[in-house]
């Protein structure tokens, strides 16, 4: 793909289980603002499984990347999970001695990394596994994908949410049943978002669903692309 030489650098950007690249219209727009080219993916997440979506994901960022600017990546929930088949995967959409991964950064944004507890109450219950996504049932803690998807590579930055219950989200009365009241996004427990090496981790009053909205989680995301560190981030604090 052909991309105008004012870019220096450009970020992938994978939006989570259930929704479409509008829902991360305004992030796209606060990093082209900032100067990044933007790749805004969409993926069908409802009846494929992990594999079948992460080849889609390939197959749209093999036409769509520049493999010498450099990359980065913004993944919500599910998304961050893409990042980390991309990455492993990189093969299949990178040339050989391609320099875009060089120095790149990824951040994600309520991530199930260790899987999540949700997932395994709603597949396991009658009704709401008839209304959850086929590929929920790969994202409860220790399944197969869970523990053997390799982490990330490169810096990255995570972002996880506390504000874990709003009425009008059917999903979240069911969190404090599924997680035994941990704390977390209404979705994804605090501690299921981390990696063994991540650069840098911060915690955000938000809910799941309406994160990736948050301006100052946007301000925070753009800053660790930029940084290699959030502002008063847990693990890099001192930068």
């Amino acid at each position: 793909m052909k991309i105008s030489k004012e870019y220096k650098q450009q970020v992938i950007v994978l939006h989570g289980l259930g929704r479409l690249p509008r829902s991360m219209r305004k992030l796209e727009s606060c990093l082209i603002r900032d100067g990044f080219h933007v790749l805004n993916i969409g993926y069908p997440s409802h009846s494929d499984d992990f594999e079948s979506i992460l080849s889609q994901v390939i197959d749209q960022v093999k036409v769509q990347i520049n493999p010498n600017l450099q990359i980065h990546f913004i993944g919500h929930s599910f998304g961050g999970l893409m990042i980390r088949g991309l990455l492993a995967n990189k093969e299949q959409w990178l040339a050989r001695g391609a320099t875009g991964l060089e120095n790149s950064r990824c951040v994600m944004l309520g991530t199930p990394n260790k899987g999540t507890s949700i997932a395994k109450f709603m597949t396991d219950h009658t009704v709401p596994k008839y209304v959850t996504p086929r590929v929920s049932i790969e994202l409860v803690p220790n399944s197969q994908l869970i523990n053997t998807l390799p982490e990330p590579n490169i810096e990255t930055g995570i972002i996880a949410g506390n504000k874990p219950f709003i009425p009008w989200i059917p999903v979240t009365w069911f969190y404090k049943k599924a997680s035994a009241n941990a704390p977390g996004d209404g979705v994804v427990e605090v501690s299921s978002t981390q990696c063994s090496n991540m650069s840098d981790f911060i915690v955000m009053p938000l809910h799941h669903s309406f994160m990736m909205w948050d301006s100052q989680l946007i301000e925070q995301s753009i800053h660790f692309l930029k940084n290699g560190c959030f502002v008063n981030g847990i693990l890099n604090s001192h930068k």
